[in-house]
């Protein structure tokens, strides 16, 4: 008889724990990850859908010699909702020609009101922007018709 109340008592642990397993994240507020070359907003870099897990690939051929070609790689994935924020980790990996690339991480809210500087140098600068919001894009839609 123990034994099956062990038993029970088990199988109701599994299903309430598997009832707190950390479910699959979906980001409260549109944006997009935005790659500036030089300057943020020069309107020139690239740009990519802020979705829960994703990576971007970045780079300038100045056609300079006094101005180094460079690349750079963005992953990031949505970790956790903190109060009124997203919070992201977003990761950078910045390589001028030539030369071994540099690494850096960070946990960055981000609201879907407000522009996010995430990382910057003298060749870029990496945020995240604001995007339509679902209601936003339906409006448009509408207005099209």
């Amino acid at each position: 008889m123990k034994r099956y109340a062990f038993i029970g008592s088990l199988a109701l642990a599994v299903v309430i724990l598997s009832g707190c397993a950390k479910k699959d994240l979906t980001p409260r507020f549109a944006g997009r990850i935005v790659s500036h070359v030089d300057t943020y907003g020069s309107g020139t870099g690239g740009q990519s859908e802020l979705k829960p897990d994703g990576s971007m690939r970045s780079g300038f051929k100045y056609g300079d010699p006094a101005k180094p070609d460079w690349t750079s790689d963005i992953k990031w994935r949505l970790i956790r909702q903190r109060g009124e924020a997203d919070l992201y980790r977003v990761e950078w990996t910045f390589t001028l020609r030539n030369t071994a690339g540099n690494t850096k991480a960070a946990e960055v809210p981000f609201d879907g009101r407000k522009s996010v500087l995430v990382f910057s140098n003298q060749w870029q600068v990496v945020s995240i922007e604001p995007g339509m919001t679902k209601e936003d894009s339906q409006q448009a839609a509408r207005h099209v018709r």
